[in-house]
């Protein structure tokens, strides 16, 4: 069967929850708030939705993984793809992904360990099954993507039916490559690469001013289809800063200030906060300050994403579930309140 990046969701209620990073405990305790049960069933009929990230940073994706694959399984759970699970899909070892990639291992280690590794043997399987899954769920009152709604995608995604999701991005990449190649900036950006791509892994030190890497990451971000849904688009950011393990020049940009459709639109990957944050260049100041307020034009864009990925840091600081300012949340649907893994319930507004 061809591959589907849109895809339809039961017309059920729903609880759609924000991006788990392999938090295996916040996630049974969010399950346990909602009222399912231990097979993943609810005894309203209600099913689960997850905005994508399940995997990376947290103590056991695997398990994370292997608990969503067989609720799947059983009809009770949905998911989308996110920019994490495609970075295993495409074999790109990024930041907190060392429990796939064992050579992510030891620079993850510091920050990220204790953590359950998935044995090699059972990585051709895991990819068989994330290759299955859309980029987007939606129905008539509901739109589910992991970071960007963005019809000018959909077009170029529509035309290539009949490859497979790892065809169509590989494909993608090669155009898009090829593409670059041809900017005149392109020469400086391979001089800055060779240069500074050591110490652009640095968090210590800011490296040297790099315009091409940020010209390169600027078109990267809003030029291939599927990295475009799945990280959202870019601007060229004011100062460069440290995030996800490198430095960087292209800040994420509010594509919701532009959707104007009447069908609201939930997502994750934006690290909200539901405390008043510090402002950062890509992450709280794109988005309300307060943690229950929806966004965009129409004010019908919500993030689900409430940093349960940072987890790791209270782990390192010894600070108890029960005291985190990170949270995993599921906002009901059709009833838009929120509901976190500590039991809080909020409305939206």
């Amino acid at each position: 069967m061809p591959y589907r990046y849109r895809r339809p969701l039961p017309e059920t209620p729903l609880d759609i929850v924000g991006d788990v990073h392999g938090e295996i405990d916040a996630l049974q305790a969010l399950l346990h708030h909602l009222g399912y049960r231990e097979n993943g069933s609810h005894p309203q009929g209600r099913k689960l939705v997850f905005v994508g990230d399940l995997c990376d940073r947290g103590p056991d994706s695997p398990a994370v993984l292997a608990w969503f694959l067989q609720m799947h399984d059983a009809g009770n759970a949905f998911a989308v793809l996110g920019n994490h699970e495609l970075n295993a899909l495409m074999h790109d070892p990024k930041d907190g992904s060392g429990w796939f990639f064992p050579e992510r291992e030891a620079k993850d280690a510091a920050l990220y360990a204790p953590w359950h590794t998935l044995p090699p043997s059972e990585r051709p399987a895991l990819e068989s099954r994330l290759a299955e899954l859309p980029l987007i769920l939606e129905r008539s009152d509901v739109r589910i993507v992991h970071a960007a709604w963005l019809p000018y995608t959909f077009a170029r995604l529509e035309e290539a039916g009949g490859e497979s999701l790892t065809e169509q991005y590989r494909r993608f990449d090669r155009e898009l490559n090829a593409q670059l190649q041809t900017a005149p900036w392109y020469a400086d950006y391979l001089h800055e690469q060779q240069r500074y791509a050591e110490a652009a892994e640095n968090p210590q030190h800011t490296p040297p001013p790099m315009p091409a890497t940020a010209q390169y990451e600027l078109n990267r971000s809003r030029l291939h289809p599927i990295r475009a849904l799945t990280s959202g688009v870019e601007q060229i950011a004011p100062q460069p800063f440290y995030a996800g393990g490198r430095w960087r020049y292209t800040a994420r940009s509010s594509w919701w200030n532009d959707y104007r459709e009447p069908v609201p639109v939930l997502i994750g990957h934006y690290w909200r906060s539901w405390q008043p944050q510090p402002p950062a260049p890509d992450r709280e100041n794109i988005l309300p300050a307060a943690g229950n307020a929806w966004h965009g034009a129409e004010r019908n864009v919500f993030c689900t994403d409430f940093s349960a990925g940072a987890r790791w840091r209270d782990r390192k600081q010894q600070i108890p579930p029960a005291q985190s300012c990170f949270r995993l949340a599921a906002m009901r649907w059709p009833e838009r309140v929120l509901v976190f893994d500590n039991g809080d319930i909020e409305k939206t507004v």
